[in-house]
């Protein structure tokens, strides 16, 4: 007896050769836990992505200081204190600080050596400690 077509597409449609629905939930379980670990660490070093820039453009603004104070003379420089924002740059604050010292010893303080030290910092949310540029002025 010769099997029909019909009766051949039936039983092979009876055999299952798919996932079922269990293994398909498994399979989307682990993929996402898998993204997941892959993905964490993609989005943190995004999201920092900026802090070198950020860090790169403090170091220019306390230069632009540093540079605005040239022409000025040792003791005509003093500090500027609180930190005050940077005009035109959004989230950054600047700020001088101004001390006498040694000028064979620049951390001691000399009050009348004629070394100032010079300090510019410039903060940003993303930097807590912020860049800090140092110059030496003197009364020679």
């Amino acid at each position: 007896m010769q099997e029909s077509g019909i009766d051949r597409m039936s039983r092979l449609a009876s055999k299952s050769d798919g996932f079922t629905l269990v293994e398909v939930v498994i399979i989307i379980v682990m993929v996402s836990v898998f993204m997941a670990a892959i993905a964490l660490p993609f989005i943190s070093s995004v999201r920092e992505s900026d802090v070198p820039e950020i860090a790169t453009l403090a170091y220019f603004l306390a230069l632009e200081k540093l540079e605005e104070l040239a022409p000025q003379t040792a003791g005509s420089i003093s500090d500027e204190t609180p930190a005050a924002a940077v005009s035109g740059f959004t989230g950054y604050t600047r700020e001088v600080l101004v001390s006498d010292v040694d000028c064979d010893d620049l951390s001691t303080s000399d009050p009348g050596s004629g070394c100032r030290k010079v300090t510019v910092t410039v903060y940003h949310t993303k930097l807590p400690n912020g860049v800090s540029l140092v110059s030496l002025r003197t009364s020679y």
